[in-house]
C-alpha cells in the first residue's frame, strides 16, 4: 500500500495549528485575538484530521476472514501506546508543576480512550478527538459488516443523516440549555465526506461519486449555519461563538479541498512533521507544562512557548522513533505482512499491494 504523501503535509499542518493554538495565542498577552475572531485555527487543525481519516480509513480495512481483527490490530498498535505514553507524561507534568491530579477511576477510564462513553472527563482536553476517531472505527466496521462500506451512495447518505442528528442535537441543546455532543455527529459526517472525497483526489471520481461529493457539499452549506446557531449560539461558559464555528468549519473544508486537489504539499519538512503529527498532537500540552516549570513561569509568555515547541518537537520524534514504529512494526507482523521500513522523510514505506490506496 502506498501513502500519498502530501496527505502527511497536512497532517503535519494540522498539528502546528493545534500547537499554535494551545501554546503561542495564550502567550500573546495583550496582542491575543479577540474572542469573536473569526477563525479557530486549533478546531480547523482538527477538521482537517478528522477529513484525513475518511479518506484512508475506511480503505484500510480488508474484506474476508480475519479482516476485522487485522484491523483492530493495527489501529489498537497504532493508536493506544503513544496514548498511553502522553498520559503517563501529562500525569507526571501535573504531580511535577502542581496541578489537580485526576482521579484514578478517571485515570483508568481513559486508558480505555472511550472515557466519554464512559461517562468520564479527559485526563487531557484534546483526547475528545480520538473518541471520536473510535466511533468512526466502529461505523466502519459497521458498513463493512453489512457489505456497504464501499458503497458510496450509501455512505453519502449516511453522512447527511449524521448532519441532520446534529442539527437536531442543535436544536436540542439550544431548548433544553444543555451540552449535548454536536460534535460527534459532525465529525463523523465530515470522516464519511473524506471517504467520497477519496476517489476525487485519486482520480477515480465517476458520476455517482461526484453528485455524492456536491450534495454533500451543498447540505454542509445549507444545515451548518442553523445547526451552528442553535449550538453554539448561547453562552455556555467556553467563549463559543456560532459564527466562529460557521467561518472555520467552511474555511477548513475549503482548504481541505484545495489542499488535495488543486495544491499538494509534498516538501520534506512538512513530510517528518506529518509522519510525527500524533505524538506532537499528544504531548504538546505536556511539553508546554515542562517548559513553564523549568523557566520557573506559571504564566504563558513567548520564551515558554518557544521552549515548549522546541521540547514538543523533540519528544515527537523520540516518540515516534521509539514508541510509534516499533508498535506499527508489531503490528505488521500480528498481521503478517512485511516489515515497515522508513524513508529519508521518515515516511512509512511498504510493498506495493494492489491498488492505490493512501
Amino acid at each position: 500500500m502506498s501513502r500519498l504523501a502530501y496527505l502527511d503535509s497536512l497532517r503535519g499542518i494540522a498539528a502546528v495549528l493545534v500547537v499554535i493554538t494551545h501554546l503561542w495565542l495564550p502567550s500573546l498577552g495583550a496582542w491575543s485575538l479577540p474572542d469573536h475572531f473569526l477563525l479557530d485555527i486549533g478546531k480547523m487543525g482538527v477538521i482537517w484530521f478528522f477529513l484525513l481519516s475518511g479518506v484512508v480509513i475506511p480503505f484500510s480495512l480488508q474484506p474476508g476472514p480475519g479482516g476485522a481483527r487485522r484491523f483492530i490490530v493495527s489501529r489498537g498498535l497504532r493508536l493506544y501506546p503513544t496514548y498511553w505514553l502522553s498520559m503517563a507524561v501529562f500525569v507526571a507534568m501535573l504531580a511535577l508543576t502542581g496541578g489537580q491530579l485526576p482521579t484514578g477511576s478517571t485515570i483508568i477510564a481513559n486508558l480505555t480512550m472511550l472515557q466519554a462513553a464512559l461517562g468520564y472527563g479527559d485526563v487531557e482536553g484534546l483526547y475528545w478527538t480520538l473518541f471520536i476517531e473510535w466511533v468512526f472505527y466502529a461505523l466502519c466496521l459497521g458498513l463493512m459488516v453489512m457489505g456497504y462500506l464501499h458503497n458510496t451512495v450509501f455512505r453519502a447518505f449516511c453522512a447527511l443523516g449524521l448532519v441532520l442528528l446534529a442539527l437536531a442535537m442543535g436544536l436540542a441543546r439550544m431548548l433544553l440549555q444543555r451540552k449535548l455532543p454536536v460534535a460527534l455527529p459532525l465529525g463523523l459526517s465530515l470522516m464519511l465526506f473524506g471517504s467520497i472525497w477519496r476517489d476525487w483526489i485519486l482520480g477515480q471520481a465517476n458520476a455517482t461519486t461526484k453528485r455524492c461529493a456536491v450534495a454533500l457539499l451543498a447540505a454542509f452549506c445549507v444545515l451548518l449555519p442553523p445547526t451552528f446557531y442553535a449550538a453554539y449560539g448561547f453562552d455556555t461558559g467556553l467563549g463559543e461563538y456560532w459564527v466562529r464555528y460557521l467561518f472555520t468549519y467552511a474555511l477548513a473544508i475549503g482548504s481541505f479541498l484545495v489542499l488535495t486537489q488543486r495544491v499538494r504539499l509534498q516538501q520534506p519538512l512538512l513530510l517528518w512533521l506529518g509522519t510525527r503529527s500524533y505524538s506532537l498532537y499528544l504531548l504538546h500540552p505536556s511539553m508546554a507544562l515542562l517548559a513553564g516549570y523549568w523557566l520557573g513561569s506559571a504564566q504563558p509568555s513567548i520564551l515558554v512557548a518557544l521552549v515548549g515547541t522546541s521540547l514538543a518537537f523533540l519528544a515527537a520524534h523520540l516518540s515516534y522513533r521509539y514508541v510509534e514504529l516499533p508498535f506499527m512494526q508489531l503490528g505488521k507482523r500480528l498481521n503478517g505482512k512485511a516489515r515497515v521500513s522508513v524513508s529519508f522523510t521518515g515516511e512509512l514505506q511498504v510493498p506495493q499491494e494492489s491498488g492505490n490506496r493512501p
